[in-house]
């Protein structure tokens, strides 16, 4: 039976206020600035382009996580944990890292429900590529029936075969393995993460 709990419903409330926050305040304002920079970009000096990715990864990451946030304090107070869902996506380090922390549930359940059953990653290293890509593209198909979503999907999937590909030979060098824990090197890696998701967010605004 639920019973009133001050701690939990001042814990909920907050962070349903968050959410609130992130979606009303943030969202819905960086719409506006984004829909006049992407949606009429021919002409547009590229550094304009980006700064509509930038903007279009920061609304559609407060649309998302405030929703979440929202249930997730509305359920807290009702005496029900939902768990987390976004997870400072925006500070990965890899693609793979991205795809953790990014829309947990939907992460999992294409990895459960798609992945995992087309044969994951314990099979030979070309079916595991084909894996990544079904499975990704059917990701994509899963935010709506159009191209851009399809070739998101293909996107997203060829980037983790990548990252894949790239991790199995860290992991083989020594050197490469050392050089890789060092601070330089973790800046670089999330720098380029970041680079390789918002172009990923330009094709699934079209």
């Amino acid at each position: 039976a639920w019973k009133l709990n001050a701690q939990r419903i001042t814990s909920g409330f907050h962070l349903a206020l968050v959410g609130l926050v992130k979606k009303v305040l943030i969202a819905d304002s960086v719409q506006r600035m984004v829909v006049t920079l992407l949606d009429r970009p021919q002409g547009l000096p590229s550094l304009l382009i980006m700064l509509g990715a930038v903007l279009f990864a920061v609304q559609i990451y407060c649309d998302f996580s405030g929703y979440t946030d929202i249930a997730r304090g509305v359920s807290r107070m009702l005496g029900v944990e939902l768990p987390l869902n976004f997870n400072f996506p925006y500070f990965s380090t890899s693609i793979i890292d991205f795809w953790r922390r990014w829309h947990i549930s939907l992460s999992s359940w294409l990895r459960d429900y798609l992945y995992i059953p087309l044969g994951g990653g314990r099979v030979r290293p070309s079916r595991v590529y084909f894996n990544l890509l079904t499975t990704m593209v059917l990701g994509g198909l899963w935010h709506g029936a159009s191209w851009n979503f399809v070739i998101w999907g293909a996107y997203q999937g060829a980037l983790l075969c990548v990252n894949r590909l790239f991790g199995g030979l860290i992991l083989r060098s020594a050197l490469l393995s050392r050089w890789f824990e060092t601070r330089v090197a973790r800046v670089l890696c999330w720098a380029v993460t970041l680079y390789f998701v918002l172009l990923g967010w330009l094709i699934f605004y079209v």
